[in-house]
């Protein structure tokens, strides 16, 4: 190890303290982060659903599971059972899913993390998997695959992880923002190294490592399965006491979380200001007709979207297990990013419901969102629905119902509110716009999506 070495007050390990200036480097850049409340919480949103899913998967994938990020996206979020794969595997993706839920609480709490938020982290990864030995330490000798080190004894656990636990208390009650990373490592490299637990043990220990990173407003890291091998070497190095490339390897996966957050909040800025830019040029009285009018706007969609959420669940119940139906909603447009698509200005994630038909292994997914509106519509709709449909099914990839032959798809693919006539409109297969109340679009579109997916 070059360089300064630095020791970690209370715990068996060393950093080489040429990682110091890239500490304090992400340091400041999430200090910067923090500051001005740079973004908004529905784009906070979107990126905890983001990095939560990519969790769950990569976490899983290092320890052996065979799931790919798009069926543990169904797993999670949709609560489907895939045919042919590991049950077993399926089971650590939900698992892992209600620790994380776990995770974001402790986050929010004002109090330092025990002992017993480690068992009950580990009773909720291991729970419907082995629930003899969720949240209970072992008490068999174990050894640790293609590792030299042996891990403690069942006798001595109890101790150590007294000891153990006594630092994580101290150390979430005072720990230095500038420190979290290295803080943060530590604590997933000395319970690593205790393995207090027959399985589960390295996705308690990174939910710890991100416990105590999101306690100092960092983003997390995510270890991804590509780094599998650098990863697991880096814990045997740290074995010897050596946290330094362990702790490298953390920092880039903060870097990278950080700096979606950081492209993220540049987006919102860029819109901002160009939000503001027109503001500027408009004046009092037509800042306020704009409001009024996205208001009004606003309740219509809300409107649309209850009555294919009705009509979805109501089609569930009396499907009868023939289809299973799933509704999900992802929030409505704010106002933002209203008057940005009316102003002929691009944004990101428009995404307002998607509705799945699943029979079997068959499925058809459909993703409503907003955007600009077809030439046809502008005049009387400046923002629209447009609906899209997965392509190929299972890719989580979306094709225009309008790019799709009409004898293949519902026969519309756009649709607007007229605030004038406060009339819904559509834009049919034959390219003619047409008027409808809300309860006629929802139930002719589902109609055509059953015919068409149950032939």
């Amino acid at each position: 190890m070059a360089g300064n070495i630095i020791e970690i007050t209370g715990a068996p390990f060393v950093y080489d303290g040429a990682l110091v200036p890239l500490l304090d480097d992400v340091s400041r850049r999430v200090d910067t982060m923090r500051q001005g409340g740079r973004l908004s919480a529905d784009t906070l949103r979107h990126l905890f659903g983001f990095f939560r899913i990519k969790n769950i998967y990569h976490s899983n994938a290092i320890e052996g599971n065979q799931l790919d990020l798009g069926e543990t996206r169904l797993v999670v979020e949709q609560g489907l059972t895939i045919t042919g794969k590991s049950l077993r595997d399926q089971a650590e993706a939900r698992s892992l899913a209600q620790a994380l839920d776990y995770l974001e609480t402790l986050a929010r709490m004002d109090r330092p993390v025990v002992q017993s938020d480690v068992r009950q982290i580990h009773k909720l990864i291991l729970t419907g998997i082995d629930d003899r030995e969720a949240g209970n330490y072992r008490n068999v000798e174990v050894k640790i695959s293609g590792s030299s080190y042996a891990p403690p004894m069942p006798e001595e656990i109890p101790p150590q992880m007294t000891d153990f636990s006594d630092w994580i208390r101290a150390s979430t009650e005072t720990v230095n923002e500038r420190d979290a990373i290295v803080i943060a490592c530590a604590a997933h490299a000395w319970f690593a190294q205790i393995h207090p637990f027959i399985d589960g043990n390295g996705r308690t220990a990174r939910i710890l490592m991100n416990l105590i990173l999101m306690r100092n407003r960092y983003p997390i890291a995510i270890i991804s399965k590509e780094e599998r091998t650098r990863y697991y070497d880096a814990l045997e190095e740290s074995q010897a006491a050596n946290l330094s490339p362990f702790i490298h390897l953390v920092y880039e996966s903060v870097l990278e979380s950080l700096e979606a957050y950081e492209h993220a909040a540049e987006e919102r800025r860029r819109q901002g200001e160009w939000i503001e830019a027109i503001a500027d040029r408009l004046g009092a009285p037509e800042r306020a007709r704009l409001v009024n009018e996205y208001e009004i706007w606003s309740r219509a969609m809300d409107l649309f979207q209850e009555h294919f959420r009705v009509i979805s669940e109501n089609l569930y119940d009396a499907a009868e297990g023939f289809y299973q139906v799933y509704f999900k909603e992802f929030g409505n447009l704010d106002l933002d990013k209203y008057l940005a698509l009316r102003g002929g200005q691009s944004t990101k994630r428009t995404w307002f419901f998607r509705i799945d038909f699943v029979r079997g292994d068959r499925s058809a997914r459909y993703l409503f969102f907003f955007g600009f509106a077809s030439y046809s519509m502008q005049d009387r709709a400046p923002v629209t629905l447009h609906i899209a449909r997965e392509e190929p099914p299972g890719s989580f990839y979306y094709k225009r119902l309008r790019d799709i032959p009409t004898s293949d798809a519902p026969s519309f693919s756009e649709v607007g509110y007229d605030i004038q006539s406060e009339r819904f409109i559509y834009i049919n297969s034959s390219e003619d716009i047409r008027e409808a109340n809300v309860e006629l679009i929802a139930r002719q579109f589902i109609t055509e999506i059953v015919q068409q997916f149950g032939a």
